[in-house]
């Protein structure tokens, strides 16, 4: 066998739903200049009853997808999928919330200065 046949996916490439998706229901907007457009759906919007109802199980992994749109074309320039940087951001926060886990250890003595 091939190793293409024996890889295992872990991220489900980008469905032509998935980009409806964003173009229909961007909620976050970032101008790049030159009349473009980065269009993003924020997880927030990603859990509304609508986009779950278009997209399932990729609802979420929609929320990797970017689009750049040309305003004054109105056409799509690039699909950027941030799927492998997923588990970066991941790992970014769980290393902050580690910082405010309590230590279970016990108090230093007060020491008596003269």
């Amino acid at each position: 066998m091939s190793r293409l046949a024996c890889q295992s996916w872990h991220v489900r490439p980008v469905s032509a739903a998935m980009i409806s998706a964003v173009l229909a229901f961007a909620d976050i907007h970032r101008d790049l200049g030159g009349g473009r457009t980065m269009m993003r759906l924020s997880p927030e919007r990603a859990a509304k009853a609508d986009v779950i109802l278009l997209l399932g199980g990729d609802a979420e992994r929609a929320t990797d997808v970017g689009l750049v749109w040309n305003d004054r074309e109105d056409q799509l320039i690039r699909v950027v999928d941030d799927a492998a940087l997923r588990e970066t951001r991941l790992a970014a926060w769980e290393e902050a919330f580690d910082l405010f886990e309590a230590d279970d250890h016990e108090p230093e003595a007060p020491r008596l200065c003269a």
